[in-house]
């Protein structure tokens, strides 16, 4: 997949020629084929213009570029035609775009009372290479469960509220997002809905304070339960294949693996066999939540009939 990668890169006409990737605003097409060589750009303009209309009134943003999702395009301007420095070019041009918003918020002297939070989805593809980030000593890579597939970079800025330069390494998920924005609005969540997520605002002002997260499940990107990690240990259950020539092994069997990411980041060290008794009450544990995700999830979007 995307063997291509770099002839792509060098022909930045295929992000129209190529694709036939559409631009929505709301449920309308307005460009078809977009030239996804600008879009990093125009939802920077999209987002400023939204902020310039909004006054003194609260205000949210949810920007999800698409960039550095493969094939990798940036602006002529940002352009380095090597493909070895491609995905270098891509990051810079976000980063460029983001300071851009973080002027305007200067500009109309909203940079003392707005949050901004700019993180990821998911881990690098790191068998991209130049196309693609690196997950460091991490372990895997984008749709897989380990800390490489799962793990992503978080900055926040708050002129006044966070402390600059502060680092937090506590357990927080993006689940945790919306508690914790309801909090720092002063806006309360539905009581009759039950919420994964938890409120770590107190992790803003303080990075050393005990974060209320405990817990975190991990789902394969088929949606099976794979794991869980409770505060520094991580459990991965994973089925075992029989090997090349084998028969098929029924009923199926099971093989835990247990790290502690305290002094084990990398998942090198299985220590299930040194941990027995840990191994079972994870198990249990991470079953018990997953059965409460379940029965606390939402019923399923169908689309109306029509008349």
């Amino acid at each position: 997949m995307w063997t291509n990668a770099d002839a792509l890169w060098k022909d930045q006409e295929s992000a129209i020629t190529k694709w036939n990737t559409p631009l929505m605003e709301g449920e309308k097409i307005i460009e078809l084929p977009t030239d996804q060589r600008t879009i990093t750009r125009r939802y920077t303009d999209k987002t400023i213009e939204f902020i310039e209309k909004q006054d003194d009134k609260p205000f949210f943003v949810y920007l999800a570029h698409s960039m550095p999702h493969v094939p990798l395009y940036v602006p002529e301007d940002s352009y380095d035609p090597d493909p070895k420095n491609a995905y270098k070019c891509v990051i810079e041009h976000m980063d460029d775009e983001t300071g851009r918003l973080l002027d305007k918020l200067r500009d109309l002297g909203l940079d003392k009372n707005t949050y901004v939070i700019f993180t990821s989805d998911n881990g690098p593809w790191t068998y991209l290479a130049n196309h693609a980030g690196s997950a460091g000593p991490l372990k895997g890579y984008k749709g897989q469960t380990h800390e490489g597939g799962m793990r992503v970079p978080c900055v926040m800025w708050a002129p006044g509220r966070i402390p600059a330069g502060t680092e937090c390494d506590q357990l927080a998920t993006t689940l945790d997002l919306l508690p914790t924005i309801a909090a720092l609005a002063d806006s309360e969540l539905p009581k009759d809905l039950k919420i994964d997520g938890v409120d770590l605002s107190l992790l803003l002002k303080d990075p050393s304070a005990e974060t209320p997260r405990k817990e975190f499940l991990y789902y394969s990107k088929s949606g099976d339960l794979d794991g869980i990690r409770q505060d520094d240990w991580k459990l991965l259950i994973r089925k075992k294949n029989p090997q090349k020539g084998e028969p098929k092994i029924d009923p199926p069997q099971y093989i835990n693996f247990l790290y502690d990411l305290s002094k084990d980041i990398g998942e090198e060290k299985n220590l299930a066999e040194e941990h027995p008794e840990l191994v079972i009450v994870m198990r249990q544990k991470m079953e018990s939540l997953d059965a409460e995700v379940e029965a606390n999830a939402r019923v399923v979007w169908q689309k109306p009939a029509s008349e």
